[in-house]
């Protein structure tokens, strides 16, 4: 402390006294207006965490660097404790004494709420949560698998498997009881309003009769009649009850589907109600195809299978997406765009030009052209592929819109189920979160069904959850069991790619100055997940994953291995000098 000059000395002094009066003003106006108890620590705290963003400093953070002190974005877990220590440290006779959260009670806290919440032990430094998923029913030995390999959270997405997730359940409880010591617990999440696209219209198949592959041979039958039991044989149901005048010998004639002449050839009438015949030539029928019985007898064909349609889509097409509920889509014709609905029209209520649109977690990208009373339509600005297909039940963003304004967090949907669940799960994660309320909602009906304390997590996927990340957090820390998961996926095309490292960063820093638990989710090792090697750009990223509290991963053939792989860069990060050194130095001796 010598080395240090009285002037630059009591500059410091002055600027570390000035930011701490200024942190103290902001908590009191803050807790006033917003009736924050200043008593919890973690609410203190991270109120002092949002004061210490207000003023800017860089050089005093310069200076704090170079006489030996930590920064002060490093002192978020205890912020007005570390600038008190600063400040006594630099003048022995400034002595404030109040009673903030130290280091030993911030780190002391995060670990009781982790171990709480989490499941997460002294032993086991991360918490690796896997999505179950259906398939994995039909093997049932993957859950065993999933413990030993290290899954202390297993979760269950109700809005793809709500029909199959008490069977999830019980195998994982199943598992737990053949491996004895093993914990497992069980996390759900409710489906929210996630904006999908809607089902489509079915068509019917065009029925293809391939006269040079396939058997010419084959039946007209009334729709009255019998259709014969014969391999390989053509059967063409007509919307007629029998046929009359009709001979074997005589031709049916039809224009096919491509405009060409064919006919029928009657070989024996087996019954009033059933023809057998020969095709001339390779013909394609659909519903519109026309059979002429006879001079004023005209027939259609009723027996084409239904299809989903497919709605392919490439840069700089139309989409035409209608704001009535239960609208079916279709592919385009020669009067309209192709055409979708969605599940939750609602969406659209505040939908404008230029507004951006996003498919299937970002893989089909647009812009709002124009919009009506009944439709809005949609340019396709950019497609992984050069074509794409929009698929039904995938995921529709509208980050620009103000969804949240017509579209509430918690819905009937979500309502309707929680007093099913709450019996066999520990966590419950609120989707598409908009606000406190949306905490005190659910947690009202937690303790309504039952009196178990049931961890609730905090999903942050929208742009506007952002904007009230703190008041969100703030709420949460009125939970005895309250976390936050960074749902890297939806975030990611909400707040748009280049802001998600930054944004991350910043959920991470407030949660860790309000000692609360994070989930790092989303695509973390999905390429090893699939094929059982990593990319290398994925290692990184779960490698900064591992400073969170507890890591979400998704289904894979290859799950098991990320899993291990996941708890090996775990130990790494615990003592990174070591494995320096044991990895790096026997190379470099090389050199000498």
């Amino acid at each position: 402390m010598e080395r240090l000059a009285d002037s630059n000395k009591n500059e410091i002094i002055h600027q570390l006294s000035q930011l701490r009066n200024e942190i103290n003003r902001f908590l009191m106006d803050f807790s006033e207006s917003h009736h924050i108890d200043m008593a919890d620590a973690s609410k203190q705290n991270l109120c002092a965490f949002l004061g210490l963003q207000k003023p800017s400093n860089p050089v005093l953070h310069s200076n704090l660097i170079k006489e030996g002190f930590s920064s002060i974005q490093q002192m978020s877990p205890h912020i007005l404790y570390s600038l008190n220590k600063i400040i006594s440290h630099l003048s022995p006779n400034d002595q404030q004494y109040e009673n903030y959260i130290d280091f030993n009670n911030a780190v002391f806290l995060k670990k009781q709420r982790n171990k709480e919440l989490l499941g997460k032990s002294e032993e086991d430094p991360i918490s690796i949560m896997v999505t179950l998923d259906k398939t994995m029913l039909e093997r049932p030995e993957i859950f065993k698998e999933l413990l030993r390999a290290g899954m202390t959270i297993a979760r269950i997405n109700l809005a793809h498997d709500y029909s199959v997730w008490k069977q999830l359940v019980e195998n994982v409880r199943a598992a737990e009881k053949e491996l004895n010591d093993v914990k497992c617990k069980i996390y759900v999440d409710l489906p929210g309003p996630k904006i999908r696209v809607f089902d489509f219209r079915k068509i019917q198949a065009p029925l293809v009769i391939n006269t040079e592959k396939d058997s010419p041979i084959g039946y007209l039958v009334s729709n009255q009649g019998i259709v014969p039991s014969i391999r390989h044989a053509f059967k063409i149901e007509l919307n007629i009850k029998e046929f009359i005048d009709i001979t074997p010998g005589q031709t049916i004639p039809f224009t096919d589907v491509k405009g060409r002449k064919r006919y029928f050839t009657v070989l024996e009438m087996i019954d009033a109600t059933c023809l057998k015949v020969e095709l001339n030539k390779t013909a394609i029928l659909n519903e519109e195809t026309t059979i002429k019985l006879g001079h004023d007898n005209h027939s259609k064909v009723t027996n084409l299978l239904e299809r989903q349609p497919t709605i392919k889509v490439k840069k700089g097409d139309i989409l035409r997406i209608y704001k009535s509920h239960g609208y079916h889509g279709k592919p385009k014709n020669n009067k309209q765009p192709a055409s979708i609905g969605i599940t939750i029209p609602e969406a659209l209520k505040n939908v404008k030009p230029k507004d951006r649109v996003f498919f299937d977690d970002g893989n089909i990208c647009a812009a709002v052209l124009n919009v009506t009373d009944t439709y809005l339509d949609i340019k396709i600005t950019l497609t992984r592929k050069k074509r794409e297909i929009i698929k039904s039940e995938k995921g529709v963003n509208f980050p620009d819109s103000q969804v949240y304004l017509n579209v509430p967090a918690i819905t009937e949907t979500d309502i309707s189920i929680l007093p099913e669940i709450v019996p066999f799960v520990d966590l419950v994660g609120i989707s598409f979160i908009h606000q406190p309320n949306d905490i005190r909602i659910v947690k009202r009906y937690l303790d309504q069904y039952t009196e178990r304390n049931i961890g609730v997590i905090a999903k942050i996927e929208t742009k506007h959850a952002l904007l009230s990340l703190s008041k969100i957090i703030l709420e949460g820390l009125n939970l005895d069991l309250f976390g936050v998961m960074i749902a890297r996926g939806d975030l990611a095309i909400e707040i748009g790619y280049e802001q998600l490292a930054n944004v991350q960063e910043g959920i991470l820093e407030l949660c860790q100055a309000a000692h609360v638990p994070v989930i790092w989710a989303t695509s973390v090792l999905n390429q090893m997940n699939k094929k059982g090697i990593p990319l290398r750009a994925e290692i990184t990223d779960a490698f900064m994953g591992l400073r969170a509290d507890c890591i979400m991963m998704n289904k894979g053939p290859h799950i098991s291995s990320s899993i291990k792989f996941l708890q090996q860069l775990d130990e790494l990060k615990e003592d990174p000098l070591l494995n320096i050194r044991n990895s790096i130095i026997p190379f470099a001796q090389y050199g000498f």
